[in-house]
């Protein structure tokens, strides 16, 4: 059964960062990341950011085929979260992503779903690493026909 994901944007991002030591995660990136992790589901997926919206330019660069990236702004992205928990009328198939206790709290008393934004990160960056096993693969097979051609011409 599929699942509409509602993403807390912000408070993912920093579960990321305190997760992912040493590298710059955006929102780009992030978007990215999730339209892999996406491509091998068939949920809805929303992420919700607080804030405004950014300039045309860089909205165009958050756009996704896979996932709705929604901007707060005037209101938090807490509050964005909560209204579509309450509006979702099938609880089993509504997920919330957030490390939120009080958004937790409202997903949970409406019997919904709710995953920890540092959990999440962990199966993320887990499904990331699976989906591009193939190609890492497939790279060092070249590096090695590269190096034993190598070293066939030096015999």
């Amino acid at each position: 059964m599929s699942e509409h994901v509602l993403i807390d944007g912000n408070n993912l991002l920093h579960a990321m960062h305190a997760q992912a030591v040493g590298r710059h995660i955006g929102r780009e990136t992030l978007v990215r990341w999730l339209e892999r992790w996406a491509a091998t589901r068939s949920d809805e997926i929303t992420l919700v950011f607080d804030g405004p919206p950014p300039k045309p330019a860089l909205m165009r660069q958050l756009e996704s085929t896979r996932i709705a990236v929604r901007f707060a702004a005037p209101q938090t992205a807490d509050d964005v979260l909560v209204e579509l928990i309450q509006a979702s009328t099938t609880p089993s198939a509504v997920r919330l992503v957030s490390g939120d206790t009080a958004i937790q709290y409202e997903a949970r008393f409406r019997r919904r779903l709710v995953t920890n934004s540092a959990d999440f990160v962990d199966t993320l960056l887990s499904s990331l690493r699976r989906i591009d096993a193939p190609f890492a693969n497939s790279k060092q097979d070249g590096e090695r026909s590269r190096s034993g051609d190598r070293a066939e011409r030096s015999e």
